[in-house]
């Protein structure tokens, strides 16, 4: 039996997949074949090819050959472009992280490019069992369809150079990172366009609230905020989220917080419940933090010993601390209304914090390495940057002091050469004198 929520996941499945424009566009080409077909010989069709008469085959072999080498040369490519995106995905697995494999998947314009190939293959072979042996132009040739399959090829040939250029720089780090973050940025701005556009609710006790269990194990990625809306606000109730995205519930874990008991509305929990998405793919569209986890997780393969590569990690640590910045404005609590009418809102979401952000991104970082002064030292001039920007905020600054200390104590035990030791303790002196009195509580003492 299909569930609003099973037609959900076979949608998100059949669009996230490398084959679905391409199939859109074979049955789009195929249709078309017809279509040229049926019109060939209708009588303003006829009286537009005479006009063109030179750019026409004249002859059914001719017309043969040219179809055969159509689908022949159009086949190669189509071969060639498909073992080309493997190669691409193999290799961002294996030299940047597995986790961006799905926005490289999903890339429109390869998926577009395979798809008119496919679909001139289609449409050309289409043409090709339309001749018959003894046609002449004034026969049943078609002609015009012929023309077209032309034309598709030579569309194909331009596409095949702009595939070549695209999927050379599809594997480019630095091309990875720079589209990562400009994602990842783009989704922090639009959670403060959200929330500048609201004002500021007064926040429950969400501890007084009832439980509400997952009915699945999976890990939660998001929920459709429109349709829930509508349900709770029809039922009078409000719901909170208790667990961030990305966070992995098991069946029966009590995930949700909700204003009412439902225990004995079992309809209304189903209704609830299918308004939440499960799935295993990470996509920056969801939710900003796995932008984040994804530039993470390239600077710690960059520092891996089969790819030693300390200037990407360094990169990806920048643009982490920018990232780091600009999520500093946001709440730690997102809400949402049916409509503008409504006093309050009705559905309340766990905003990753600030410590977790770092904990999640900065953890393996200093873990893998920690031994590498100068990966460090641009780790604490990351969090200079963070901590001159957030001065102002003194429980985000108190935050961030409490974790920069654990990365000091990474550094102090860790780094031994002297002069190491005396670059890292110049860089900690710079972050005390930003705030002196929550650096002196917060940070340990390191010696040089």
């Amino acid at each position: 039996m299909f569930t609003p929520r099973k037609v959900a996941d076979r949608y998100r499945d059949l669009i996230s997949s490398i084959g679905f424009y391409p199939s859109l566009l074979s049955i789009l080409f195929l249709v078309f074949a017809f279509l040229s077909i049926s019109l060939e010989f209708n009588p303003h069709v006829i009286e537009l090819k005479s006009s063109m008469q030179f750019m026409l085959l004249d002859t059914p072999d001719n017309a043969r050959t040219l179809l055969s080498i159509l689908i022949g040369s159009t086949i190669s490519l189509t071969v060639f472009s498909f073992s080309m995106v493997m190669i691409v995905l193999n290799q961002a697995s294996s030299a940047l992280s597995p986790r961006v494999i799905p926005g490289l998947i999903t890339r429109k314009s390869h998926q577009l490019v395979l798809g008119v190939y496919l679909g001139s293959i289609i449409y050309a072979t289409v043409m090709l069992i339309n001749i018959k042996t003894g046609q002449s132009v004034e026969g049943d040739i078609p002609s015009l369809g012929i023309l077209f399959a032309l034309l598709f090829g030579l569309i194909c040939l331009a596409l095949f150079v702009y595939f070549i250029h695209s999927i050379s720089k599809a594997i480019q780090v630095d091309n990875v990172l720079n589209e990562l973050f400009q994602n990842t940025l783009t989704e922090i701005k639009a959670l403060y366009t959200r929330q500048d556009r609201q004002a500021t609710p007064d926040i429950p006790d969400f501890e007084q609230w009832f439980t509400l269990c997952s009915d699945k194990a999976g890990y939660f990625k998001g929920v459709d905020t429109k349709k829930l809306c509508v349900i709770l606000k029809q039922n009078e109730i409000q719901l909170f989220i208790a667990v961030k995205q990305g966070y992995f519930t098991v069946e029966g874990y009590p995930f949700l917080k909700c204003s009412k008991d439902l225990s004995a509305q079992e309809a209304l929990k189903n209704q609830i419940l299918n308004c939440f998405v499960f799935y295993i793919e990470e996509f920056i569209s969801d939710h900003y933090r796995y932008g984040l986890t994804q530039i993470s997780e390239i600077a710690v393969k960059a520092m891996s010993p089969g790819i030693n590569d300390p200037g990407t990690a360094v990169k990806a640590i920048d643009m982490l601390s920018i990232l780091i910045i600009e999520r500093l404005g946001l709440e730690d609590i997102n809400y949402s209304y049916s409509d503008s009418d409504d006093a309050d809102p009705l559905l309340f979401i766990h905003e990753t914090s600030l410590m977790e952000l770092m904990h999640d991104n900065f953890t393996p970082i200093r873990h893998y390495a920690k031994s590498d002064a100068y990966v460090m030292a641009n780790v604490l001039e990351a969090f200079k940057n963070i901590i001159f920007v957030a001065n102002k905020k003194s429980n985000e600054l108190a935050t961030i002091y409490a974790y920069l200390n654990s990365i000091i104590i990474d550094i102090d035990t860790h780094t031994d050469n002297p002069f190491d030791r005396q670059e890292i303790a110049d860089m900690i002196n710079a972050i005390k004198k930003i705030n002196p009195k929550i650096a002196q509580t917060a940070l340990s003492h390191f010696e040089v």
